[in-house]
């Protein structure tokens, strides 16, 4: 036997329609402009150190036409560069450590020292 309170049975009424849960720009503006953004996103250009280069059905183009390909003259000159720049920061990386270990030391040779001077004055104090 069911206990109703008040007379009636609870039947809610109907909800409304909600509106849209994203809340993404691309979509609003998507939906604000009636196109496809993927077509904006397979232009790609772009200029790095005076080279141009675009993206087009999933490979970069340079300016001159070539699609990523090098002279291998150019590819020689890059890994010599590369060489070179290893080379450099194992020198830097070296000099760094070389830096620390000193570090280190004078910072210890300082303390020993204070610690000296700290039992001398209280050596002299309790004279």
């Amino acid at each position: 036997m069911p206990l109703n309170l008040f007379g009636r049975n609870f039947s809610p009424g109907r909800a409304r329609p909600r509106r849209s849960a994203s809340l993404s720009s691309l979509k609003r503006e998507s939906e604000k402009s009636g196109g496809d953004l993927s077509s904006d996103f397979n232009r790609i250009k772009l200029n790095i150190g005076g080279q141009n280069a675009s993206f087009e059905d999933g490979e970069w183009i340079s300016d001159d036409g070539s699609r990523g390909r090098v002279s291998s003259r150019e590819v020689a000159r890059l890994r010599q560069q590369n060489q070179n720049l290893t080379e450099e920061n194992n020198l830097l990386k070296l000099k760094v450590e070389l830096l620390l270990d000193l570090l280190t030391e004078k910072s210890a040779d300082a303390l020993i020292k204070d610690k000296e001077v700290s039992r001398l004055k209280a050596k002299s104090n309790g004279r």
